[in-house]
């Protein structure tokens, strides 16, 4: 018998905590926690305590073909040789903006730089991830106004701030780590925490203010704490003079948005609003944090804009104690979205409109010309999927049936299509309408590297051995490459390999090489320009990665919802998650422990809600929109406001949300839509 403990990164958060997986005869049988990580200090939240979920019978272990008969296993050399033969078909007949192409956060750094890579050689720019559904907004936004499309510092510098301002998010639920080690710790030292959302969570518990907002109207209230902020003097004069531009034109905005105005839209007490507006400017140290509370709405790049100008105001940039942005939901979103795993980005934020810089990754990869033409997001593959524009669909470890909004539509857009494969390792909702599905191995069974929300890239080992026929997503992804004919652009057998290729093309990884990543406990953060460097905690110390190296403000306006409540459809329906449930609920779901403490779904109601509509706790009721209807259980509390509903979207909610898109990244309004409850028989 063979026992051995494999340090690896969490499957879950972007938080990015190290742990140890022990394995027996290369077979998962526990884990152990990591004292020496830097992240987390072996602290884990419950998802990660119990990975039971790798020993499922359900996982996939050969590769499948669907007949008429249902799926039948047939090998790998079949599988390789039908998805590259199909691929090729509907290049050939349809050209190559027929394709597209789904990467995955959940996936390695080296294996989203692997999938966009083919994609972009093939011709087409339509490559895009889950980040589509998340921090789309903080990207294109944080990019606009500061130059760089990630958090401004590190968890570090959160712990030493002197206000936490959270925005549309539920640490204490989503990333337990981050909340428990330095958001608590800091408020143990002395710090303020405000917290900002529809619904009184379990990070609002711990509040020294909650500011519980109408879903919808972000901007509104960001507008009228600038509003006073400004009217009274209270920003830091010196770094708005000397690092902000565009400060005049803010003024002529925010002046309308005082706070009793304000109220009467988004529901906070004018009072509240100035008080919170006292605490976030009675110092210069302070974080500003957000998730998808604020991303995804048809608002969401203005509502990041706002949130970031708030943080310009208040003079939170580019010094120890500070840190603002967006907190990445899963592991590697940031990662992915480094390695251009997106439909207008190549790898490092080179937009695909670049001349200059496409041309350098051309040159690199060894090709004449790269695709200029910004490529199809997530959600627009299935609309034009639905009218017959997109012919076959290669998706890499999502689940976008389940993750969605409106997800009845892309079950209509994948029945439409020619061919889709599916490469994961369990038989998901989306793999069971594919036509091949490829086994693929978890991250603890190949090895590899994570980015998480600081920008820390870590090395993850291969702890596992993969169940049966089961291959790493690269060695699939190459296999798959050569039989396209694609082999001298795909000249890699290891993991490691195509992170050295990375070094050369991404400038602010080149430091980041496989040797050195491999022996740091807690990896490097990026910008890490060379070998020499450590890494960059605090950006734009100096100056913003802009054209005139400041701030960028861009005032923006309140917009009220795509959809809002009427006489049919009354109610307000939002979505939120939940501690013991992760995205899809693919792993979490088969993981004993914890699916046995969160077996199901529960819809947050007002109790005078409740009342109204005549149903209690526990009750089973049918939740309807202009898209779809959800059974789901009754939980009353006053956590949430009257004739608001909020309900956690990883057992299939997403029938019901809404995908009307933000015009600037094609993010969908998933937070914020137009509900009826039916009480069943009644």
């Amino acid at each position: 018998m063979v026992e051995k403990l494999t340090p690896v990164i969490c499957p879950y958060c972007g938080v990015g905590c190290g742990l140890y997986i022990k394995s027996v005869n290369g077979r998962y049988a526990g884990i152990e926690y990591n004292y020496d990580h830097p992240v987390n200090k072996g602290s884990l939240c419950p998802k990660p305590n119990d990975l039971s979920f790798l020993n499922s019978p359900d996982r996939l272990r050969t590769p499948l073909k669907r007949s008429e008969s249902g799926f039948k296993e047939i090998s790998w050399n079949e599988a390789i040789k039908e998805v590259a033969s199909r691929l090729k078909e509907v290049l050939n007949k349809y050209g190559p903006n027929a394709l597209g192409f789904i990467a995955s956060a959940k996936c390695f750094n080296e294996e989203n730089y692997l999938m966009q890579k083919m994609a972009r050689i093939l011709g087409t720019n339509n490559v895009d991830h889950c980040a589509r559904l998340c921090h789309a907004p903080t990207l294109a936004a944080m990019g606009r106004v500061t130059g760089v499309s990630a958090l401004t510092a590190s968890f570090e510098d959160v712990s030493n701030s002197e206000v936490i301002v959270i925005w549309g998010s539920n640490p204490a639920e989503t990333y337990p780590v981050l909340m428990g080690r330095y958001i608590l710790s800091a408020r143990k030292r002395g710090a303020k925490l405000v917290v900002v959302g529809p619904a009184r969570n379990r990070t609002a518990w711990h509040a020294d203010l909650f500011l519980q907002l109408k879903p919808g109207t972000d901007i509104a209230l960001a507008n009228a704490l600038m509003n006073v902020i400004v009217n009274e003097g209270l920003y830091d004069r010196e770094f708005v003079e000397k690092r902000v531009e565009g400060f005049d034109k803010l003024i002529g905005v925010i002046s309308k948005y005082t706070p009793e105005a304000v109220e009467g839209i988004c529901g906070v007490p004018s009072f509240l609003i100035r008080q919170a507006a006292y605490t976030m400017a009675s110092t210069r140290r302070g974080s500003l944090l957000w998730s998808m509370g604020v991303t995804q709405h048809i608002v969401g790049f203005r509502n990041v804009i706002a949130l970031a100008t708030l943080a310009a105001l208040l003079g939170w940039y580019g010094k120890p104690g500070t840190c603002v942005g967006g907190l990445r939901g899963q592991n590697n979103v940031q990662g992915a979205c480094d390695m251009g795993a997106l439909a207008e980005f190549l790898p490092g934020y080179v937009k695909v409109t670049d001349d200059s810089g496409r041309a350098r990754i051309a040159s690199l990869w060894g090709v004449k010309e790269l695709p200029s033409e910004v490529g199809l997001t997530l959600p627009c593959i299935f609309r034009e999927a639905e009218v017959g524009k997109i012919k076959a669909l290669y998706v890499m470890g999502e689940n976008p049936v389940i993750s969605e909004p409106n997800s009845n539509h892309v079950v209509d857009g994948i029945k439409k299509l020619e061919f889709l494969v599916v490469q994961d390792i369990f038989m998901t909702e989306t793999a069971r309408l594919a036509d091949i599905v490829l086994p693929a191995a978890a991250w603890a069974e190949k090895e590899g590297s994570f980015t998480n929300s600081e920008r820390r890239v870590q090395w993850s080992f291969r702890a596992l051995d993969p169940p049966g026929e089961a291959r790493p997503d690269l060695a699939i992804l190459i296999s798959i490459a050569r039989e396209l004919g694609l082999e001298r652009y795909f000249p890699y057998s290891t993991a490691e390999e195509v992170l050295s290729e990375i070094n050369n093309v991404i400038p602010s990884y080149a430091g980041i090489t496989p040797d050195r990543l491999k022996k740091v406990v807690g990896g490097i953060l990026w910008p890490c320009y060379s070998v020499d460097s450590e890494g960059v905690r605090v950006l734009h110390t100096e100056g913003f990665r802009t054209p005139s190296g400041k701030f960028m403000i861009i005032p923006v306006e309140h917009q009220p919802p795509a959809e809002l409540p009427d006489d049919e459809y009354p109610l307000i329906l939002t979505t939120h998650r939940v501690v013991g449930a992760f995205h899809t609920n693919t792993m979490t779901g088969r993981a004993r422990l914890v699916a046995k403490r969160w077996p199901e779904a529960e819809a947050l109601i007002h109790p005078a809600t409740a009342r109204r509509y005549g149903v209690g706790d526990g009750e089973v009721v049918k939740l309807v929109t202009r898209r779809g209807e959800y059974l789901v259980k009754v939980h009353t509390t006053d956590d949430v406001l009257e004739d608001v509903i909020s309900v956690p979207w990883h057992w299939g909610a997403n029938v019901l949300t809404n995908n009307a898109l933000d015009p600037e990244t094609m993010t969908p309004e998933a937070k914020v839509c137009a509900c009826k409850l039916v009480k069943l028989g009644g």
